[in-house]
């Protein structure tokens, strides 16, 4: 009977040889392809025909996100799974909204890493449902723990953001004002407005909150 092909994306060398060499006494064949580009991934599948790929999600540059090719790879008629360092319960969810039939941690011990390739490959799903559940719960979670967090900084102007983005980023009010053209005046009752909607009483405070919340990194734009 054939063995089975494993395609193994990741840009981690020693990390994909050492698991391939472990993979293959398991009755896998594996093949290793590093992410030099979407097109080149997209040969290696068209060229081995893999039963199932495995795709890493921070694979460096100049692919970076393995999740941009979670849909090219499903459009192609490959099933794809994700093994991956990566812990944010969004982003995990985000790939099996892409159409990764399950993810799984670089950590997994490695007899469960081969029950889920087995049980995926016999035409099962590489996650179970209810690990498939816990998961969107706790993507769920996440996105309500982030809006409570932002929730202060909706309140504010386009203008006010962009006051505080730069005394997030160190600028004084002279210099905000000589960016944006308008008068020192403007920026610094901008400033007042951007503490009121806070609920902080300094430019300090309202910078720490800003730092502590994520923000402007984890407020979706508009």
């Amino acid at each position: 009977m054939d063995q089975p092909t494993l395609l193994l994306v990741e840009d981690h060398e020693l990390f994909a040889q050492s698991l391939a060499f472990a993979l293959r006494p398991q009755g896998f064949r594996v093949v290793v392809q590093a992410p030099a580009h979407e097109a080149a991934v997209l040969d290696a599948v068209d060229a081995e025909q893999p039963a199932l790929v495995l795709v890493d999600l921070d694979l460096g540059p100049p692919v970076l996100d393995g999740l941009a090719l979670i849909g090219p790879l499903v459009d192609r008629g490959v099933r794809v799974g994700v093994l991956s360092g990566a812990t944010d319960p969004e982003r995990l969810a985000a790939c099996l909204a892409a159409g990764a039939e399950g993810v799984l941690s670089k950590s997994v011990a490695f007899d469960v890493l081969v029950d889920r390739l087995r049980a995926a490959l016999d035409r099962d799903r590489l996650m179970t449902p209810a690990d498939r559940s816990a998961l969107a719960a706790r993507a769920r979670a996440r996105r309500a723990a982030r809006g409570r967090r932002l929730e202060r900084f909706s309140r504010l102007t386009a203008r006010e953001r962009a006051v505080l983005h730069g005394l997030v980023e160190g600028e004084s009010a002279e210099v905000i004002a000589r960016r944006a053209y308008v008068s020192l005046a403007t920026v610094r009752s901008q400033i007042r407005a951007v503490l009121q909607k806070l609920a902080v009483n300094s430019q300090l405070e309202a910078v720490a909150l800003a730092r502590r919340a994520g923000w402007p990194d984890a407020d979706p734009p508009a």
